[in-house]
């Protein structure tokens, strides 16, 4: 069984759906996903706005034998219009894919302003790379260590390459260095772990 607050914050708990959610969401884990979807879909037609995420981001992921982006973008929009952060930034993603960077970064800081931490790292990407505004890497590792105060995993790993090449000078380095270390040792913990996740049939319909 999965944790919506987990995955989608706080905000999960308005979902008045969130119990089916998560029993149908979790089916999507294993050989049973197209059950698992068409409940999600039940569910977001019934109103539940983390099954529309959800089915939005499945768009995104292919899981409609394509990707299919325009799809994701409006079934995105209905939860985006409720409020949800995980929507602005499935948007966000959405956008980025159709290489529309002006929209994705509008999608991304609306997110962040929500206090979403995976949008930290969408924004700091689009700076790095100066896609939808101006090229600015510095900014970019103010926003990386942001999402990674927030604990948010890309933003982390994201951080630690950035400091460990030079983006802080000499106590940059050295803070990249210990970022690398800390991470370096929870994946060895992890892959100490007795018992491992059934692995996912098709990419997980993920909004990190």
């Amino acid at each position: 069984m999965i944790d919506a607050v987990e995955i989608y914050g706080e905000q999960a708990l308005d979902d008045p759906f969130r119990p089916e959610f998560e029993r149908a969401r979790a089916l999507l884990d294993g050989p049973e996903w197209e059950q698992g979807l068409d409940q999600l879909e039940t569910l977001a037609y019934a109103g539940s706005m983390l099954s529309t995420i959800c089915v939005a981001g499945c768009m995104l992921e292919g899981w409609y034998d394509h990707e299919d982006l325009p799809g994701a973008e409006a079934w995105y929009r209905v939860a985006a219009e409720a409020g949800y952060a995980a929507a602005f930034f499935g948007l966000g993603v959405t956008y980025y894919r159709m290489g529309r960077f002006t929209d994705a970064f509008a999608a991304y800081e609306q997110a962040a302003s929500i206090g979403f931490a995976p949008a930290y790292n969408g924004l700091a990407n689009l700076y790095w790379f100066g896609e939808g505004v101006p090229l600015d890497r510095q900014h970019a590792v103010t926003l990386w260590r942001e999402g990674a105060t927030w604990g948010h995993q890309k933003a982390r790993h994201a951080l630690a390459r950035a400091l460990v090449h030079g983006y802080g000078g000499l106590r940059g380095r050295i803070e990249g260095l210990r970022h690398v270390f800390r991470l370096v040792v929870e994946v060895w913990r992890g892959t100490d772990l007795k018992s491992h996740p059934q692995i996912p049939t098709k990419p997980l319909p993920t909004v990190h």
